[in-house]
């Protein structure tokens, strides 16, 4: 799993940038390694580096999508021209799109992840999904994922049922996952699609994954009308063990 780091302020912090370029330098040091991915939601966005890096390195980069700087190579990413996932480079994110982030949230093999926010919110949502180190002086207290534990049994049965590789897209998978929210939801057990989203990321499911997840809980919420089978896809037994305090 990547290092993975986020600077305390957003892009209404002039230093956010400048904190978050330096710490891929150090980690370009400690890591041994001078490979570093630039991930950013378009190319007019190298602007904002050009008190970073030369116009040389810049112009070469909107050109060829690389370049080099101080004997490190920068690959450049958008949000269109996402990364890899068994990349193994170091990642400088900067004021990434939700795209993006479930781009990065993909990135196992990464050596290091770098998060330069555009708001708040998103460092709040990187923070409680994966507890990263924050860059920064006045770190704020961010409450980390807590879960009934009735509910984190729930989706432990869930993830060892479906196949993590393609989420909830096989008619199964989904299924399995319809009928558990339903029956979290008539028992009275606190949904948040936020949150469990987050839980999925955090065991093993994809952004795609994690994604359809939080969306079939919201519609769950809402009464929306999924067409299912007949067919229980989870014992009267399984059931009486979860909902057991």
């Amino acid at each position: 799993m990547p290092e993975r780091y986020i600077t305390n302020s957003a892009s209404s912090d002039r230093n956010a940038l400048v904190n978050g370029f330096k710490k891929i330098l150090e980690l370009c040091v400690s890591l041994s390694h001078n490979a570093v991915i630039l991930h950013l939601p378009t190319k007019e966005h190298l602007e904002q580096l050009s008190n970073l890096l030369d116009q040389t390195t810049i112009r070469k980069l909107n050109k060829d999508n690389y370049g080099t700087w101080n004997n490190i190579t920068f690959t450049l990413k958008t949000e269109r021209l996402e990364i890899i996932n068994w990349v193994e480079d170091i990642v400088l994110s900067l004021y990434p799109t939700s795209r993006m982030m479930d781009n990065l949230n993909d990135l196992n093999r990464a050596k290091a992840i770098v998060v330069v926010p555009w708001i708040d919110k998103e460092r709040d949502v990187w923070i409680k999904t994966w507890n990263p180190e924050i860059i920064g002086d006045a770190q704020e207290h961010v409450e980390l994922l807590e879960l009934d534990p009735r509910l984190e049994r729930a989706l432990v049965a869930l993830t060892n049922t479906i196949n993590l590789s393609t989420g909830l897209t096989h008619s199964s998978d989904r299924e399995s996952a319809i009928q558990l929210l339903r029956i979290l939801h008539r028992n009275r057990i606190q949904l948040n699609p936020e949150n469990m989203r987050i839980w999925a990321l955090q065991n093993g499911w994809n952004s795609d994954g994690a994604n359809q997840l939080r969306d079939f809980t919201r519609g769950v919420l809402e009464g929306k009308r999924y067409r299912v089978s007949r067919m229980n896809m989870w014992s009267e037994e399984f059931i009486e063990r979860l909902l057991k305090k």
